[in-house]
């Protein structure tokens, strides 16, 4: 036998007792996880936090220098405060993105009208919603950004800010969070959750073979649906009334004038529609649709408005690569008229401004799965002739409602044929909530503040 043989069947050997070694060890690693997350829910998930924490700051780290984060504020995800705390008691909200911020104004408004002297903490995640905040909201709330559910972040978060309750928006199941909150008596509701079809089989999963409940932790779930309340009693949940969306009383979207007037020259006279909050592999039907829709009206203007603003020169390469002009709002806004093929606009806060002059609207994250859709009754507030897509999970109770004023497209040519019709028709609809949602969750907030705050 040569020496190389020899060397490789050494070589084979020792691979062996390596792999056999590493895969003992993750076993082990794995059964001790599972018996800890099984017998000691809250102590694994405080010691897992403790474990990771290096890693997370490496995370903010890279999210900064890619401009996901406020490289000025970003202590507060440590749970630094940035912002001094006044006396008196404090209510706790939290809203992810601006989607959630949006949401919750109303009932912003509706604590403020119950007592004007509540404080109250708005925590979000992205910059969007943190704008958003800034531009609709900070004469009313105290802005930060939400601290990484790591324990002793989160631990120290509470016992500054020290909050009377806590009211979530939607779907956020921090564990170590919530099991703070719990271990402090702060009382802990859950607003307009939502949960996927996905989210949902995962916690059926984490409740059948770790008994983990973190529903069972907040002391009243308001859900739109009797099935998803069906489905958040049997994962623990100790109370859960089902309520309107809470976006069926959200606010028309604001409309700066002059915007909205300098948009209008920009348009003219030409034929227009617009595809909001549109994400990667949408675009590329919104241009199809375009090309198609162009067939009729040689002169057609194709705005899209992009969920991530970031991702504008992107959108202008696939436009280029595609031989479609095209040009974006913040390079154009002191422009006297739009000549290209495509307007894309990558800034936030400006969609009242547009749906105010363009009435045909197409609304995203609905094409592709794994999004869930995004909100088509902002559009129509401005009683636009709206579509979408047919991936909308997180709008599926409300949608029944306006199933008559939005139309599901699947594809190009069905979007070409809801353009064409919408312009040759050339008539928008008028959209009426129901009535009663606004009062219902004015009465549901006022509730909250009695039962949790000693001041009322």
């Amino acid at each position: 036998m040569s020496q190389f043989s020899i060397l490789y069947y050494k070589f084979i050997s020792w691979l062996r007792v390596m792999l056999g070694k590493m895969i003992f060890w993750i076993l082990l690693i794995f059964i001790i996880t599972y018996v800890s997350l099984l017998f000691f829910p809250k102590k694994t998930f405080r010691f897992m936090g403790m474990i990771i924490a290096p890693v997370v700051r490496l995370y903010i780290k890279r999210r900064i220098a890619l401009g996901l984060e406020d490289k000025y504020r970003y202590t507060e995800r440590f749970g630094l405060p940035s912002k001094e705390r006044s006396s008196g008691e404090l209510v706790w909200i939290h809203a992810v993105s601006v989607g959630e911020t949006i949401s919750v104004i109303p009932i912003i408004e509706k604590i403020k009208n119950e007592n004007n002297n509540i404080n109250i903490l708005l925590t979000t995640t992205t910059l969007t919603a943190a704008k958003q905040v800034e531009e609709k909201l900070k004469d009313l709330v105290i802005h930060q950004y939400l601290p990484f559910d790591v324990f002793k972040w989160i631990r120290r978060f509470v016992k500054y800010w020290k909050p009377s309750v806590a009211l979530f928006v939607e779907s956020e199941l921090w564990p170590n969070t919530l099991y703070y909150l719990h271990e402090k008596d702060i009382p802990i509701y859950l607003l307009n959750v939502r949960i996927s079809k996905k989210s949902l089989n995962r916690m059926k999963f984490v409740n059948k073979y770790l008994k983990i409940q973190p529903f069972s932790l907040f002391r009243t779930i308001y859900a739109p649906s009797d099935e998803l309340k069906k489905e958040l009693k049997q994962l623990g949940a100790r109370e859960v009334l089902v309520v309107p969306n809470m976006k069926t009383i959200s606010r028309k979207l604001p409309v700066n004038l002059e915007n909205s007037k300098n948009i209008k020259n920009q348009i003219s006279n030409r034929k227009t529609w617009i595809a909001v909050s549109t994400h990667p592999g949408e675009e590329e039907t919104i241009l199809e649709a375009h090309k198609l829709i162009k067939q009729t009206y040689p002169e057609i203007l194709t705005v899209i408005a992009i969920r991530h603003p970031n991702r504008a020169n992107d959108i202008l390469e696939f436009c280029k690569n595609s031989n479609i002009s095209a040009t974006t709002y913040t390079n154009s806004e002191s422009k006297e008229s739009i000549d290209e093929e495509v307007y894309i606009i990558d800034k936030i806060g400006c969609l009242g401004d547009f749906f105010e002059n363009i009435k045909i609207v197409f609304v995203g994250g609905s094409l592709v799965p794994n999004i869930g859709g995004h909100n088509f009754l902002e559009p129509l507030n401005f009683d636009c002739n709206v579509a979408t897509g047919p991936y909308i999970d997180n709008f599926r109770d409300i949608y029944p409602e306006v199933q008559n004023m939005c139309k599901i497209l699947k594809n190009k040519n069905e979007t070409y044929e809801f353009v064409i019709g919408s312009l040759k028709n050339d008539s928008s609809i008028i959209f009426k909530k129901k009535t009663n949602s606004k009062e219902k969750w004015e009465e549901i907030v006022r509730h909250i503040l009695h039962v949790s705050l000693k001041t009322l």
